[in-house]
C-alpha cells in the first residue's frame, strides 16, 4: 500500500500538483504546506490503511478462534482477544508516535491533515482498504517465509509439543506395546481368582491439564492400588546396553468387580509442566496449556494410525483442578473409560 501510494504521490506531484493546489485552495485552505508536508499526506495515508487493513484482518480471526473458545482457551474470552490481536512484539505500536508526529507536522506546516480526514472518509478509499487486505490475505502475500518462520517457532517455542509427542512415541510407546498383552497374561496368573476381577491389557495414559504429574498416583486418587508390576523386558537403546522396561499394574474396585489396567501420567507433559516454572525456558502458562493440546492432538493421531498403538493404548485427558472433591475421581474417568472401551470393542482382549 505504501508502494503504491508512494507512486500516486510522485506522479501527482509531477503532474497533477496544480490540479489538486487548485482543487483544495477553493476555500482558501493551505493543503499541502512545504514540500515534506506533501510527501507525508501519502506516507500517512499508507500507514492508517495498513493499520486499518491489519485490523480488519484480525477480527475475522477473532470470529474464527471464537469458535474454538471452549476447547482451545478453556472459556476464557480474554485468551481469544490476546491470540487475535496481541502481538509479542511492540514494533507495530512504533508507528503510532510516528504516525502522531507526521500529523502534528501536517497541521503545523498548513492543513494536510485535514486532506487526510477528507481522503479517510471517501467511499473508494474504504474499499480500497478492504479489496487490498482480501487480496493480500487470499493470495498469502503477508504469509512469514520459512526463516521467519523456524525463527518464530524457535523464539515463542511452537514446537515443544508436537517434538514431545514425537519422542514419546519413538522412545517409549513403540518399545512397550508390542508384546504387552503377553506381559499381561503372564501377570494375572498370580491375582486372587476368588473375587470377580476384569483386567485390560490395555495402557491408559493420563494427561492433566496442568501438566502436573505427581510422583504417585495413589497419592492423586486413594482409590488406585498398586497391584503389581509387568514382567520386564531389555532393549538397547543409544549406548544404554539391557535397559529394562516395565509397567506398573492399578487395580481398583466398582461395582464388586475389581478392574485391573495399566496406568501412568504421559512423561513428557512433566517436562511442559517444569519449563513454565523455569525462568530459562520461558513458557508461559497459557503457551504450556496450547503445547499440552499440541501434544495430545499429535499423540493421538500418531496412535491412530498405528492398529497396534491405536488398540493398546489410550490418552485421558482431563481437568485436574476439578478433581479430588469426591464428585470426580482418576478412578472414576478410568473406569468409564474401561466400560466405553468395551462396549465399543475398543478392548481387543481381556482376561
Amino acid at each position: 500500500t505504501i508502494g503504491i501510494l508512494s507512486m500516486f504521490s510522485v506522479t501527482c506531484k509531477s503532474t497533477d500538483n496544480n490540479f489538486w493546489k487548485s482543487t483544495f485552495t477553493s476555500n482558501n485552505v493551505n493543503l499541502f504546506g512545504d514540500e515534506l508536508s506533501y510527501n507525508l499526506i501519502f506516507v500517512t495515508l499508507g500507514i492508517i490503511d495498513i493499520w486499518v487493513g491489519e485490523m480488519i484482518k484480525r477480527v475475522f480471526v477473532f470470529c474464527g478462534e471464537f469458535r474454538f473458545i471452549n476447547s482451545r482457551y478453556d472459556g476464557r474470552i480474554s485468551f481469544v482477544v490476546q491470540q487475535s490481536f496481541c502481538t509479542k512484539s511492540n514494533i507495530p505500536f512504533l508507528t503510532l508516535p510516528i504516525l502522531v508526529a507526521m500529523l502534528t507536522y501536517m497541521n503545523l506546516h498548513g492543513d494536510g491533515m485535514l486532506l487526510v480526514w477528507m481522503i479517510l472518509q471517501t467511499k473508494w478509499n474504504c474499499i480500497i482498504i478492504v479489496t487490498i487486505s482480501m487480496i493480500a490475505h487470499l493470495l498469502r502475500l503477508t504469509d512469514p517465509t520459512r526463516s521467519e518462520m523456524s525463527r518464530v517457532m524457535e523464539e515463542q517455542k511452537l514446537n515443544v509439543g508436537h517434538g514431545l509427542a514425537w519422542s514419546y512415541y519413538f522412545g517409549y510407546l513403540r518399545l512397550i506395546i508390542p508384546g504387552l498383552q503377553s506381559r499381561m497374561d503372564s501377570w494375572k496368573k498370580g491375582i486372587d481368582t476368588t473375587r470377580k476381577s476384569v483386567v485390560v491389557p490395555k495402557l491408559y495414559i493420563l494427561i492433566p491439564k496442568s501438566c502436573y504429574c505427581p510422583p504417585s498416583i495413589t497419592a492423586a486418587d486413594p482409590q488406585l492400588k498398586v497391584a503389581g508390576v509387568t514382567p520386564s523386558f531389555v532393549a538397547n537403546r543409544a549406548g544404554n546396553q539391557r535397559r529394562e522396561y516395565k509397567n506398573t499394574v492399578y487395580c481398583f474396585e466398582a461395582d464388586k468387580t475389581d478392574y485391573y489396567c495399566l496406568v501412568e501420567y504421559a512423561t513428557p507433559i512433566l517436562s511442559l509442566y517444569e519449563m513454565s516454572n523455569s525462568e530459562e525456558a520461558g513458557l508461559s502458562s497459557f503457551d504450556r496449556l496450547q503445547q499440552m493440546r499440541t501434544f495430545v492432538a499429535t499423540l493421538q493421531e500418531i496412535i491412530n494410525s498405528n492398529p497396534e498403538t491405536k488398540d493398546n493404548c489410550s490418552l485421558l485427558v482431563y481437568d485436574d483442578k476439578k478433581f479430588g472433591d469426591g464428585e470426580q475421581s482418576i478412578t472414576m474417568l478410568i473406569k468409564d473409560r474401561i466400560e466405553k472401551d468395551l462396549s465399543d470393542k475398543a478392548v481387543t482382549k481381556t482376561f
